[in-house]
């Protein structure tokens, strides 16, 4: 056999062919020297697979790895936001918040609006952030007060001269502050705190005195401050939810209730209530409640993110939410409502009946927090005043 023939043959043979025929049937020292040639060229062949092998896995796994990592880097959080209201500066700023956290996230984070309760009604809402179902909640902090009794300093009456003064006042960082991370330690942290709107009572009946609001039964918040607010008026306050309270005032079970105008407008209240009396006795504050596992899944970049835009788009709401007032008292009365204010000397009498209420609640409170923080808020209003 001539090496020719050799080579072309031994591409199929096997290591134990080639040592077989060796021993077996090749004695002569060429004929044997083309059968180890074959064998080396085998073991040759073996280790050119091997290594190619090696080299194609290594690229397999490299590959898996980094399809890993980018999709890792590209997974898209989701960010739920619910809130009690809809079509109004609440609902305005939540819709802002999102579109501008997806802006600045480059999309790793997209958010959604759930206006009107849709994720559940407001304990429920509360409970979720808590655990981290719910990523986010957008509300007056009094709801919260079930969380940290001190949530309620901010509902304080007879502080403020005006919405402007009473969001320059909230928005001092040295109550500010404080007051955001009051739910940290259950689970919750604010970003922003703004003021939405003066109080005003919607009622059944007229109210164009203070001697009107006698015997009364005004739907409040579940506060301390609230109950015994309109107490000073010689009413009852009674705590319902707020998607209840259409449904309470078509039932009678109660006679008026005190909130926004703006947001009773948006909830149907002229439907059932047809006499608005506007005192602004105090103002609402809103804040954005973030569930603290939710912020914990982010980067660092992105929470900050979050924080960040939430507490500049609170400026912005509470300015939209001014805007508001007087398009909301045109939409009352296209309705038929009757829009009153207590003459000025009520008001007056009115307002100063309320701060020392604020002093005996807050003042005097036997939580240590919540008097901390009233000390500086009450200091702080009084900085802001600029009357």
């Amino acid at each position: 056999m001539d090496r020719r023939n050799s080579a072309a043959y031994g591409a199929s043979w096997t290591k134990s062919t080639c040592k077989k025929a060796v021993t077996q049937h090749y004695s002569r020292p060429c004929q044997r020297r083309l059968i180890y040639d074959n064998i080396n060229t085998s073991r040759y062949r073996e280790k050119i697979m091997s290594f190619r092998l090696r080299k194609y896995a290594l690229a397999s796994i490299a590959a898996a790895a980094s399809l890993g990592v980018t999709s890792m880097a590209s997974a898209q959080i989701d960010m739920k936001i619910g809130y009690p209201t809809t079509a109004d500066p609440q609902h305005d700023y939540a819709v802002k918040f999102v579109a501008e956290v997806n802006k600045r996230t480059n999309g790793r984070v997209k958010g959604r609006v759930f206006p009107t309760s849709q994720l559940g009604k407001i304990p429920r809402q509360i409970e979720a952030i808590q655990l981290g179902t719910q990523e986010g909640f957008f509300a007056p902090p009094g709801f919260l007060q079930g969380v940290n009794k001190a949530f309620q300093v901010a509902d304080v009456p007879g502080f403020f001269a005006d919405h402007a003064h009473a969001h320059r006042t909230l928005n001092v960082p040295r109550f500010k502050n404080p007051f955001n991370s009051l739910g940290v330690d259950k689970g919750i942290l604010s970003g922003s705190l703004w003021v939405y709107d003066g109080a005003s009572y919607m009622a059944t009946k007229p109210i164009a005195k203070l001697a009107d609001f006698k015997g009364l039964k005004i739907r409040v918040l579940a506060t301390e401050i609230e109950r015994k607010g309109v107490a000073t008026l010689g009413a009852t306050g009674v705590p319902i939810p707020f998607t209840s309270v259409v449904p309470s005032l078509q039932r009678k079970v109660v006679d008026g209730a005190r909130t926004s105008l703006v947001v009773a407008a948006k909830a149907k209240f002229p439907t059932v209530t047809k006499h608005l009396t506007i005192t602004n006795d105090y103002y609402i504050p809103c804040i954005s409640a973030f569930s603290i596992k939710f912020l914990d899944k982010l980067s660092k970049e992105d929470r900050a993110t979050v924080l960040k835009v939430s507490d500049e788009l609170g400026h912005w709401a509470s300015a939209r939410s001014q805007s508001f007032v007087d398009k909301m008292i045109v939409e009352w009365k296209k309705t038929g409502a009757t829009v009153s204010y207590l003459p000025p000397e009520e008001q007056k009498l009115h307002m100063s009946r309320l701060a020392p209420l604020a002093d005996e609640v807050f003042g005097k409170n036997k939580n240590p927090t919540i008097r901390k923080l009233y000390a500086v808020l009450k200091e702080e209003a009084q900085r802001m005043d600029v009357r």
